[in-house]
């Protein structure tokens, strides 16, 4: 049986053996070329938010204040509640809970939140200027 001792360089056509780069189109010296568009903004990439259904959730009739120290923010939350046990109690604003925020963070939840109120047809700018106070 005859052997071939071709190899696979031998085997390929005349064009896959040049070491030469491919030829280019030299750009016409009539035509500029077209400025490359602004790159767009890139949103940074953080980690996956996962939405968990029994994260706990707080009911707050307002926010009774906050502080800014250290770098952060933090609003502190209240809701109206009687003692049923004291059949004379009266109402008591009872503080349910409090968040603190990294000062960017606060910063966008501010945007974020005026945004989401103006797009709902409320307008907290208005509501300052009417003569609404916080509470």
């Amino acid at each position: 049986m005859p052997t071939s001792k071709t190899t696979a360089a031998a085997r390929r056509p005349a064009a896959a053996k040049s070491n030469a780069p491919p030829l280019r189109p030299a750009p016409s010296p009539a035509v500029a070329p077209a400025p490359a568009p602004a790159p767009e903004p890139v949103a940074t990439e953080g980690p996956r938010l996962i939405d968990d259904p029994l994260a706990p959730e707080v009911f707050a009739t307002s926010c009774c204040g906050f502080s800014i120290g250290q770098g952060h923010v933090t609003l502190t939350f209240e809701s109206a509640r009687c003692n049923h046990f004291d059949p004379n109690c009266g109402m008591n604003r009872v503080v349910v809970g409090r968040i603190v925020l990294p000062i960017p963070a606060a910063q966008a939840l501010v945007i974020e939140l005026n945004t989401s109120l103006q797009r709902s047809g409320f307008n907290p700018s208005r509501a300052a200027t009417a003569g609404m106070m916080p509470q």
